[in-house]
């Protein structure tokens, strides 16, 4: 026991070692930073690209505590950076190319399957920012739901246009959670062209999950009020049925409500606007007058349904069903009943 006694003065010794070491190794992480930070928090820091453009080299140590990468040392992304090359013969020199693959593995495998690596060249920091990387979730990220608009309308600025203007677009700018935003459509990291079969916008996918993915959703339709009806109703029609049978030339979501620029029926520039109608369905049908556009699109023959319409078309239905077994089931018992005569008849 006495030996024990003497023995613990090693315990707070060994304690005081580890937070000693561990402090001196964040210490010295954040040190490379601070010799980095030396020359870079210089304001007036600056460098000319290969076009010949100004490109300042300014990096704000406040803001990027504040960031994602905060704890992170320069030189754990900057890997290619050394003491001795970098400052090589009075002229700085630095490698651009950072590989963020190397923590974000699965980011990076995907991305490189994308239009923007294999297309565009557009790398991560085109997106998610530089030094100063914002969680998603924060208001101010360049990723944030509402801030997208502006982050992929950097390149592509007439469909950024035309989604603001939109149904999804204003319901996302009023701050309602489930209005889709560019990523809803077209995916984050794996975004591939709309001739992709693997693409959630290819022509084979559009009216099977894309838009129902809102649009068939129970959770979705009664938090904003409006039903399923014209996915059923569509998946019932002739259109549909086509659809869904593999002919990529019928008429899908996208054909009438528009790609980025979806409106209300009620609004004059919207595609399925009553004034509108003949030109829409026109794409199709060339030859499509006033009266062609006239009837009601998304109705479901359903007895118990809310207009007249519907109940007159589900008793259609429901007639013709009856019908078709009892004509078909009488005839099968007919044909049945005359082979067991014959049959009976050829005995001897």
């Amino acid at each position: 026991m006495m030996w024990t006694k003497k023995k613990l003065w090693i315990v707070p010794l060994g304690l005081f070692s580890l937070l000693l070491v561990y402090g001196i190794i964040g210490e010295t992480a954040w040190g490379d930073n601070s010799k980095c930070l030396s020359c870079h928090q210089d304001k007036n820091l600056s460098k000319k690209d290969d076009r010949g453009n100004k490109v300042s080299l300014f990096v704000s140590e406040d803001q990027f505590k504040k960031s994602v990468h905060g704890n992170v040392a320069c030189t754990d992304c900057h890997t290619r950076i050394l003491d001795d090359s970098h400052a090589s013969k009075g002229v700085k020199k630095a490698d651009r190319k950072v590989d963020c693959g190397t923590c974000h593995e699965e980011s990076e495998t995907k991305y490189k399957t994308s239009v923007h690596s294999i297309k565009a060249e557009i790398s991560c920091k085109e997106c998610h920012g530089h030094h100063y990387v914002i969680p998603l979730t924060d208001p101010k990220s360049a990723t944030y739901r509402t801030n997208l608009i502006q982050t992929c309308g950097a390149c592509h600025s007439e469909e950024g246009k035309q989604f603001s203007e939109s149904v999804h677009g204003v319901g996302l700018f009023r701050g309602r959670p489930n209005h889709p935003t560019c990523t809803t459509c077209h995916g984050t990291h794996g975004i591939k062209p709309r001739t992709d079969p693997e693409s959630a916008v290819h022509e084979r996918k559009i009216a099977i999950t894309t838009c129902p993915q809102c649009h068939a959703a129970e959770q979705i339709t009664k938090e904003y009020r409006f039903t399923t009806k014209p996915v059923k109703s569509y998946y019932d029609s002739f259109h549909g049925l086509s659809y869904r049978g593999g002919d990529t030339f019928s008429a899908n979501c996208a054909s009438c409500h528009g790609v980025h620029d979806i409106r209300s029926s009620s609004d004059p520039k919207s595609m399925i606007h009553k004034d509108n109608l003949q030109k829409t369905c026109g794409v199709c049908h060339p030859k499509a007058s006033i009266n062609f556009a006239k009837g009601k699109i998304h109705t479901l023959a359903d007895i118990k349904g809310t207009d007249f319409g519907e109940k007159a078309v589900g008793w259609v239905r429901v007639i013709y069903i009856i019908l078709i077994v009892s004509v078909i089931g009488g005839l099968t018992f007919f044909n049945f009943t005359d082979w067991l005569r014959k049959t009976i008849d050829r005995k001897p």
